[in-house]
């Protein structure tokens, strides 16, 4: 099989696992809106703050660098799995010790018992995650996307028992300890058949791993930093109950880029990193990227933000009115997120970890400011002015780390998405054109009609004109996907 077939059938259990997963973590939001207070998920929004950070240090920076680096002895493996547990451990402990600081600067005593039994997460998480990442140099994106899809299930299905039974924030952060510690279990029982490592510990072989990881651990926790300090500044200067609507929103909107975009990330990294010194087979590959990521997003974006007044209390029942008034405004900045994303893949696969480093602490900075000024007005502003940072970040992003180092124009770049951006752009116009009739002549159909019909609408629209101009690299994608070659 063609190395480019390879990453089209990665790409489509990436995004068969990206569907099943999400459409799991919907459902439980899903029911436990309905079982918890807003309070409750904002409680869980700010311990999980302090864990995604913690998570990104878990398995010592190393794991993008097991990819870079073609080829790997079991000693240097060995070495890098060690790294990996101690780290983790390393992790936990300073999470332990230090959570009633967080307590303290949100002002939420809970969140002290909250973290220290979430942090349990960073030890599982490091146990699995030299496996995941073998799995994914080489592509094997079926079993990966089988195992997070039953660690998603584990998690459900705990979250509403122990909400049913009570447990309030705490059945959301006993749903992360089971997902965390299945999808290791499952990595673990089946990596060991081909590897397992050894007691043995040789920091000076994985040298240039760790020189890279370190740049990585950099460059993630400030991506992930700039990704979440909305939720870290809103639950400081905003409390918990704003913070669990805040988050709830973000769930719906924002999870897709959170989740789904990733999955395609990582099947795209190793094809790059690949031909990382052929700029055409990248420019190429990147432009692929892009419409791909934009024809999977975008759509729900664009949903999300027409049909928000129904879609939030059809799923989630009524009393999350302001994260229904929030959800537009997160659709636009999801956009642009979006857009962006495939870039970190191009900066990695060139070796150039330290600009990406760089890169994320300047945004890191400037969304601090933009947050901590906003967060003198109220959350609607604070979503505006982080809108045009996004702007900023989107046109900088682009003509610093895709369009120098691969020798992509701008005018290539648009002409690369001017039709799928036309497709979209005038589906949005006729739901949102279509759902000002359906109010204006029949009125509220009520909250399942009429998000039906607004999402009936974009989408009679969106697909054909999808199919029609898109039909032979969706035919190449098909084929490549039900191929049984391996």
């Amino acid at each position: 099989m063609s190395l480019q077939h390879k990453a089209y059938r990665g790409a489509g259990w990436s995004g068969l696992g990206g569907i099943v997963s999400n459409s799991l973590e919907l459902l439980k939001y899903v029911i436990l809106a309905r079982l918890l207070a807003p309070a409750d998920f904002g409680l869980l929004a700010m311990a999980m703050v302090i864990i995604s950070l913690g998570r990104i240090f878990a398995d010592g920076g190393t794991s993008n660098a097991v990819i870079h680096f073609r080829n790997h002895t079991g000693r240097q493996l060995s070495t890098l799995y060690w790294i990996n547990i101690g780290a983790g451990l390393l992790l936990y402990a300073v999470l332990y010790v230090s959570a009633p600081f967080f307590a303290a600067f949100y002002g939420e005593q809970e969140v002290t018992r909250i973290l220290r039994l979430g942090g349990l997460i960073l030890p599982l998480f490091a146990a699995g995650a030299l496996y995941e990442v073998l799995l994914r140099k080489e592509l094997a994106f079926r079993y990966i996307t089988v195992t997070e899809s039953v660690s998603s299930l584990a998690g459900l299905v705990t979250a509403t028992v122990l909400a049913l039974a009570g447990f309030g924030v705490y059945s959301l952060i006993w749903a992360h300890i089971a997902t965390a510690g299945t999808m290791s279990f499952l990595y673990v029982v089946h990596g060991v058949r081909s590897w397992r490592p050894s007691l043995l510990f040789h920091p000076r072989e994985v040298w240039p791993h760790i020189r890279f990881g370190a740049f990585q651990m950099g460059d993630r926790g400030l991506s992930v930093y700039a990704t979440r300090i909305d939720q870290l500044i809103i639950g400081r200067f905003f409390g918990a109950e704003i913070l669990g609507a805040y988050h709830l929103a973000y769930q719906l909107v924002l999870f897709p880029i959170s989740r789904l975009s990733p999955l395609l990330n990582r099947v795209a990294f190793p094809v790059f990193a690949s031909r990382q010194d052929d700029n055409s087979v990248l420019r190429n590959g990147y432009l692929k990227l892009m419409k791909a990521m934009m024809s999977l997003t975008a759509p729900l974006f664009l949903l999300a933000a027409v049909a928000a007044p129904w879609l939030v209390p059809l799923l989630f029942g009524d009393g999350w009115q302001l994260a229904a008034d929030l959800i537009p405004i997160m659709a636009a900045i999801g956009l642009l997120r979006m857009a962006g994303n495939p870039s970190g893949n191009i900066v990695l696969a060139k070796g150039r970890a330290r600009l990406l480093f760089l890169w994320n602490l300047t945004t890191a900075v400037i969304s601090t400011l933009v947050f901590l000024a906003g967060a003198q007005f109220n959350v609607h502003t604070l979503l505006w002015m982080y809108f045009g940072a996004n702007i900023l970040y989107f046109v900088a992003g682009q003509t610093i780390m895709v369009n120098k180092l691969i020798g992509l124009t701008w005018s290539r770049f648009l002409k690369g998405i001017a039709v799928l951006a036309g497709i979209l752009a005038l589906s949005w116009g006729v739901s949102y054109a279509g759902r000002s009739l359906l109010l204006a002549s029949v009125g509220d159909l009520g909250y399942l009609l009429m998000t039906t019909s607004v999402a009936l609408l974009f989408l009679m629209v969106y697909l054909p004109l999808l199919w029609w101009t898109q039909f032979y690299q969706i035919r190449e994608f098909i084929d490549a996907f039900r191929s049984k070659n391996s």
